[in-house]
């Protein structure tokens, strides 16, 4: 049984689903949260197996009730729908506020669904569906709770989801490993390209490989394999010396890593773009969105009512990511003109990512022809780059060159990876005097002006003359004045004058 609820109503009908969700709250959540059925069995009804349910202790279900009328009278777009046991008891839950939905309108291309709640088994079992923004920041794209770790569960709330999203799928979807998620993964988005997390695989090496003996040596060589690796034979040659090495062809785990691994070893997902997403170097890590809101023993109560703190830190963040991104000027550090034109398209945070690629050109060294096929010209680039300590070595990126469209594309893959040029690829238009980064190689989705030019028509059902449209682009407008009118009292003051102005004339138009 399914509870939802979607659009902006007429007056009447909110309350009515207010409503049915108490006619609920008396006949299913309170058996969930007293931990047994009100209905004996002696009337027909087995006991319902609470182990596949959410387990809300005293003060839970109110908590949760509360937010969703809340979040549905403040918030008219609203979304979240509830999955009730045919016994009543609460099962999962589902939802996402207008600027999840609205997010989710611009970045579409690669989402992460965040099961690590689930996976280490915290009190709270939440599970988030999380997208990249302009600054390269964690957005919120939907979340929710979840009874149970199993495939009907995940197929449940990734419908959920879908549905909240119109049906428009991501490119590319980035989990955890897990058996169950992607037999999920696979039934309900069948066209994204499903990967795995590299960070949460890498951070289970101490725990499934900490015992063995000649242990550093052994995580030294899988660093080796997984990060270093730019052909796949490479890989191929150092995992199999690996296991030979060490005796570990018996390893189950490293067995399952190996069968999987198209689906989270840098080297075979060249071809996918993940906009940051996924750390590709061994000193990167990842947070989750929630980090430092959710604990071992957060309890449902204390999440709601930390999600409008969470959510509004994250919110002004981006805010104030904008406001600096469109009126500061950035601190050039080379005379290269890829510098000087990216410093006028890229949001700050995804410019001073570039710089550094640009920096590095300066430790590019002997770029050199090596095979001409017709228009497609093949450079080798040297880089002297650090590995452990203060040691360097030098490295050669193979660079493929095409003269006719000024195509470029580096071994290392770093504009799948990340969305912008590396430093091998730069050193190569530069070498061929090519002053400019070419326009195809400039993600709209790290420009300053994004979310103010980009409008969503993955969807046919999205209306762009409705009111969720028009609210949605409304705010993306307004916030940078908003923000820009804290910055002093002169601005404040300016701001205001001309917001009132604009309300009066609502009022005339009104009054008409």
């Amino acid at each position: 049984m399914i509870l939802a609820a979607r659009k902006a109503r007429p007056p009447a009908e909110p309350v009515t689903e207010i409503h049915t969700i108490k006619l609920y709250r008396t006949a299913a959540m309170d058996a969930v949260s007293n931990g047994f059925s009100n209905v004996s069995e002696r009337e027909g009804i087995h006991q319902p197996d609470h182990s596949k349910h959410l387990e809300l202790k005293e003060g839970d279900a109110y908590a949760v009730y509360n937010f969703f009328c809340r979040m549905k009278l403040t918030n008219p777009n609203f979304f979240y729908l509830m999955d009730f046991d045919d016994d009543g008891p609460l099962k999962n839950v589902f939802w996402a506020d207008a600027r999840s939905r609205a997010a989710y309108g611009y970045f579409s291309d690669t989402v992460a669904i965040d099961t690590t709640c689930l996976t280490n088994k915290y009190e709270l079992p939440l599970i988030s569906f999380v997208g990249v923004n302009h600054h390269g920041q964690s957005v919120l794209l939907g979340c929710g709770f979840l009874g149970h770790k199993s495939v009907e569960y995940f197929v449940w709330i990734f419908r959920a989801w879908l549905k909240c999203m119109l049906g428009h799928q991501p490119q590319v979807i980035v989990t955890d490993q897990c058996k169950s998620l992607q037999i999920a993964v696979s039934e309900v988005f069948p066209k994204a390209r499903h990967c795995f997390c590299l960070w949460y695989i890498m951070q289970r090496v101490p725990e499934k490989l900490g015992g063995l003996r000649g242990f550093e040596e052994i995580k030294r060589q899988l660093n080796k394999a997984v990060y270093n690796s730019l052909k796949i034979i490479e890989f191929e040659t150092s995992w199999t010396e690996m296991i030979k090495k060490h005796g570990l062809g018996d390893n189950k785990w490293l067995q399952t890593l190996y069968e999987e691994r198209k689906q989270w070893v840098p080297v075979y997902l060249k071809d996918t773009f993940f906009a940051g997403m996924i750390p590709i170097r061994e000193n990167e890590s990842l947070n989750a969105f929630f980090d430092g809101y959710v604990h071992k023993h957060t309890s449902f109560k204390e999440f709601v009512d930390k999600y409008d703190l969470a959510l509004y830190r994250k919110h002004l963040k981006e805010a104030t990511a904008d406001v600096q991104s469109k009126n500061s000027s950035f601190e050039l550090k080379t005379r290269c003109n890829f510098e000087v034109q990216l410093s006028k398209a890229y949001t700050k945070e995804i410019f001073d990512k570039f710089q550094s690629e640009v920096e590095g050109m300066y430790s590019c060294f002997n770029t050199r022809q090596v095979t001409a096929n017709g228009p497609i010209i093949t450079y080798i680039v040297k880089e002297r780059v650090e590995i452990e300590g203060n040691e360097k070595e030098v490295r050669s990126y193979e660079v493929l060159f095409e003269t006719n469209q000024v195509d470029i594309r580096c071994i290392c893959s770093l504009f799948n990876y990340k969305g912008y040029l590396c430093r091998h690829a730069l050193n190569v238009l530069n070498y061929n005097g090519v002053e400019e980064v070419p326009s195809r190689y400039i993600l709209r989705r790290w420009c300053k002006d994004f979310k103010f030019q980009h409008v969503d028509l993955g969807s046919t059902d999205i209306d762009v003359y409705g009111p969720v449209y028009r609210r949605s682009h409304f705010h993306n407008c307004a916030v940078p004045i908003v923000e820009g009118g804290a910055q002093s009292e002169e601005q404040y003051k300016i701001a205001l004058h001309e917001l009132q102005e604009l309300l009066n004339k609502f009022n005339l138009v009104d009054d008409s």
